[in-house]
């Protein structure tokens, strides 16, 4: 007995020197910079170490990193009630509707969410009373026995964008957990980990799979997870190394320069921004952290922020209801909100040290929790869940005020022919006026809630829309512009946005057609006007309504291949439909301290 922990401290050394020596050799080869390495042998390393740990305890509690802390183990306690899976969902060859593959997808990503809250709430507990560990490990046990089975199930796209994130998620949480895992654990969680990345790390070297072609963003959140597997890892199985070098160079030679436009979004959708980064940041935090290796350093761009202060508009309450397409973020997806973009921009406050991105994500009134999602499948009802609120309370940075910049811009153009959007502010104040324009389709924000959304399908990731043929986004300070020829397809010649601040908005769209708009709440319509409980109001000044109905448009989430989603809570929207007048439509918005003109 006398001899065993000499025997472990023994076993340590040479596993350290085994990291080390990768190290090493991998400088040699350009993969980590010439200089210290900062190699990690033990656990936790990923995202922070056993030294820091007990400081990441002694503030979970101050500040707003209580409110964090407090949304988080309100997660945690929901994830612990949960029954850890014990039964693999195969692939079905035949899947007209995409069902089995959003089975398979909503299973991974609930259970990378649920393993991952689980044990970072243990990791952050006080050791005399964590009631999350035996969950945690469980679910990790369970995680690894069902999801190992993905060793023998032939890569593809579809499944990589899956697969690999659950992976990542067993690697995380047995970083977190290793010291309180027995070694017959860690052998089975190493083993389903290895089997999956073996499959994957050859499936990756096809030419089709290898770099530039692949999808962008699908690129990113299969690498990102990919190489934190390999970082965990690193120094206790040979095949890490490889899969490290194939991580960075994906990286490099690919994603960093090119998976986000020149303007700082994502070529598909602005919410795959928002993902982007978020996985770029989870990989990049840990390499440099065991490796040394900054590529934060070598792409100082690679996290831009410019799209969250273009289109972030309002706070987001801690409710599943709240999950709303355009509540707190415009042209987002109902699970693609401010709760969604959060994590991100409390990073982005910490790595730059700007309040503006703090102040902003300090919105989000669930900050740290689990994110529940819309999204469940309709038979097995497997439910869409996001896990990155221990990210945030990871991130958060007490000493970043959350302020509003000086010379902030409120004018933005994102040009890209595949984006093609542009926005316009009337300031940042929570409940100001931000308005959005999406290839033609316009968006209003204003007093905290949608008051236009256009109903041109402009916003269809799956289904792009051309571009308009001209956009023009032009800002004095005192009145911001934006104007945009078309979209033909709709028959609209000409549109015009002009923002004068304080707060008042016009728009004036030259069309033979009828424009339709959805708008959120209740306001009270009076004649021409609709005038919301906030005294917000929205005037028609030319054209006639022809049409107003209260439930003429109910957000029914569906997929491309036809299938429609268990939604835990429909939202059905009233519908206006204004007759243009000379060939125009004309409308005013005011906020309730501007007067009316």
């Amino acid at each position: 007995m006398t001899f065993r922990p000499w025997i472990s401290l023994a076993v340590r050394c040479l596993a350290a020197l085994g990291v080390l020596f990768v190290a090493a050799l991998s400088a040699a080869e350009g993969d980590v910079p010439q200089g210290r390495p900062n190699v990690a042998a033990s656990h936790p390393r990923l995202y922070f170490t056993a030294e820091e740990l007990p400081k990441i305890r002694a503030t979970r509690t101050a500040g707003h990193r209580a409110l964090i802390w407090q949304n988080m183990v309100a997660s945690a306690d929901w994830c612990r009630k949960q029954p850890p899976r014990t039964e693999w969902i195969p692939t079905i060859a035949d899947d007209p509707r995409y069902e089995n593959l959003y089975d398979r997808f909503y299973a991974a990503m609930h259970d990378m969410a649920i393993v991952e809250t689980l044990a970072f709430a243990s990791a952050f507990s006080d050791t005399t009373a964590d009631p999350y560990f035996e969950p945690a490990r469980n679910w990790l046990l369970s995680a690894a026995r069902v999801w190992g089975n993905e060793a023998k199930n032939a890569p593809d796209a579809s499944k990589a964008y899956a697969v690999l994130r659950i992976t990542k998620g067993m690697a995380v949480a047995y970083d977190l957990l290793f010291d309180r895992l027995s070694p017959p654990e860690r052998e089975e969680v190493r083993k389903a980990i290895v089997g999956i990345m073996e499959a994957y790390y050859t499936f990756f070297q096809l030419p089709s799979t290898a770099g530039a072609g692949y999808n962008k963003h699908h690129g990113s959140v299969d690498a990102s997870p990919f190489g934190v597997v390999a970082l965990a890892l690193l120094g206790e199985v040979p095949q890490a190394d490889a899969w490290l070098k194939l991580a960075v160079e994906k990286h490099v030679k690919y994603l960093l320069p090119q998976a986000l436009t020149p303007s700082g979004t994502n070529d598909q959708s602005s919410n795959f921004w928002a993902s982007t980064l978020l996985y770029r940041i989870q990989f990049i935090e840990p390499l440099r952290r065991i490796t040394g290796r900054d590529l934060l350093r070598e792409f100082p761009d690679a996290l831009p922020g410019r799209i969250a202060l273009a289109a972030v508009a309002t706070s987001q309450p801690n409710e599943l209801t709240a999950n709303e397409c355009n509540r707190s973020v415009l042209f987002g997806p109902n699970y693609g909100q401010l709760n969604y973009w959060s994590p991100v921009l409390v990073y982005l406050a910490h790595s730059q040290q700007r309040p503006i991105y703090q102040y902003l994500a300090l919105w989000d009134k669930s900050l740290g929790s689990l994110q529940h999602t819309r999204f469940i499948t309709p038979t097995h009802h497997e439910e869409l869940l996001f896990g990155t609120g221990p990210y945030a309370l990871l991130w958060y940075d007490e000493g970043v005020a959350a302020t509003i910049e000086p010379n902030l811009p409120l004018a933005f153009g994102f040009p890209e022919p595949e984006v093609n959007e542009a926005y316009l502010r009337s300031s940042y104040d929570e409940h100001g006026l931000v308005v959005g324009m999406k290839k033609g389709g316009i968006i209003i924000h204003a007093g905290g809630r949608a008051v236009l959304v256009d109903q041109l399908p402009t916003n269809d990731a799956n289904k792009p829309a051309a571009p308009v043929e001209e956009m023009l986004v032009a800002d004095d300070g005192k009145t911001a512009l934006m104007r945009c020829v078309g979209p033909k397809s709709a028959d609209i010649a000409e549109q015009v946005v002009r923002l004068s601040r304080p707060g008042t908005v016009t728009v004036d769209r030259t069309t033979k057609q009828p424009m339709n708009w959805w708008y959120m709440d209740k306001p009270q319509l009076e004649g021409n006007r609709l005038r919301w409980s906030d005294r917000t109001e929205l005037t028609i000044e030319s054209g006639k309504i022809t049409e107003h109905k209260l439930d003429g448009y109910t957000e029914t989430p569906v997929h491309f291949g036809g299938m429609k989603f268990a939604d835990p809570c429909p939202r059905t929207y009233a519908t206006i439909k204004v007759e243009p007048e000379n060939g125009h439509v004309q409308i005013r918005v005011q906020l309730p301290d501007e007067p009316r003109k």
